[in-house]
């Protein structure tokens, strides 16, 4: 039904006024809704929380609720975060219970990958769902799974019919259509982000190898890997550290965020923090929570996660290339996998520039 065939029938009598106006406004809510649904899926991909915002806006127009909200998972985070919010305001009543939702409603939905209606003509013996809506200020409520190519990764939810209704089967349907555009959303933003990723880290591997061929100065080199390896990962520090064989001391050779202060007074010794483990076990390590590793030494009290692998030469490891980050989880598998690369690409210029032979490993 569209808006103008509404209008023809009232107009021509076969409806009554209050009737014509009801299904006026249904119709108005849902052309609304499509319009900014075709906003969403037409918006680049590189912009995913414009798409996310239009796609939950139109889920609250469509469903006729007071409010919708997208939650996703994060990692290191134990519930589900909220990443867009349309509608009705109400505070920070979800904040206060909002173990409590994750515990009775959200974990099913992940676990199940089915949606759900919560409503007190559904509730039945689920007196416990009723007394939290009640605390929640929310007079029915629908949840729908968003689904990923690897499983349910967030929620979309509504809350409270703005005409009173009873939530029913089809409004379930109409959510899970919605969770399906927000899934699609995400998945193409994350498809065009791997893809630019892997444009960027082809350009940096270029520019080093060129570097490589061109520049025969251990330093030179150096400061050009950390610097890209730093910017490519968006690490908010790097450095590349070189172990001296005699003392087995760790000092910095080059680095990016640390300051020239820091690059002259740090010293490790073989062993000690996670920069000294991988040079004794000659092994990479990504640690996504610095506070949770009991091998990790504070420098910096604003770093969370770290990663690090070792420069060898041979069996031998002469070297670290290290980078941190100020978010916990800020590195993934793939970063260190190509920090691998970039730590491939140092040991080699330390064989073009004969360091090894002969400045004794400097």
């Amino acid at each position: 039904m569209t808006v103008f065939s509404v209008l023809f029938e009232a107009v021509r009598g076969r409806k009554r006024p209050a009737t014509a106006m009801r299904e006026l406004s249904l119709a108005g809510a849902l052309t609304a809704g499509l319009y900014e649904v075709s906003q969403a899926m037409a918006t680049p991909a590189g912009d995913v929380q414009h798409s996310l915002d239009l796609i939950v806006s139109a889920s609250t127009s469509i469903l006729r609720v007071e409010r919708s909200v997208l939650l996703l998972r994060a990692p290191g985070q134990e519930y589900l975060v909220p990443r867009s919010i349309a509608g009705i305001p109400r505070g920070r009543q979800f904040d206060k219970y909002r173990q409590e939702v994750h515990d009775n409603i959200f974990s099913q939905i992940l676990a199940s990958g089915e949606g759900v209606i919560v409503s007190e003509g559904r509730l039945g013996a689920e007196r416990k769902l009723l007394r939290l809506m009640r605390r929640l200020d929310v007079r029915g409520f629908l949840a729908a799974p968003v689904r990923g190519p690897s499983g349910v990764v967030g929620v979309l939810a509504a809350a409270t019919p703005l005409d009173g209704r009873e939530l029913s089967e089809v409004d379930l349907k109409l959510l899970s259509v919605m969770a399906n555009f927000a899934a699609v959303a995400l998945e193409n933003a994350h498809l065009v982000s791997r893809l630019e990723r892997k444009a960027k880290k082809i350009a940096a591997i270029l520019e080093i190898s060129r570097a490589l061929n061109e520049e025969h100065h251990p330093t030179v080199l150096f400061q050009l890997i950390v610097d890209r390896a730093t910017e490519l990962m968006g690490a908010s520090s790097g450095s590349v550290i070189l172990v001296d064989p005699k003392s087995g001391i760790l000092r910095i050779e080059a680095e990016r965020g640390l300051g020239e202060e820091v690059k002259e007074t740090v010293r490790l010794s073989l062993g000690e923090g996670i920069t000294g483990w991988v040079a004794k076990e000659g092994k990479a390590v990504l640690v996504p929570d610095v506070n949770k590793d009991p091998r990790y030494v504070i420098a910096n009290p604003q770093v969370q996660s770290e990663m690090a692998v070792p420069i060898k030469w041979g069996s031998d490891v002469v070297g670290v290339l290290n980078l941190d980050h100020y978010q916990t989880y800020g590195f993934a598998d793939e970063d260190l996998e190509l920090l691998e690369a970039f730590g491939s690409a140092a040991a080699v210029a330390l064989k073009n520039a004969h360091v090894l032979g002969d400045e004794g490993g400097k």
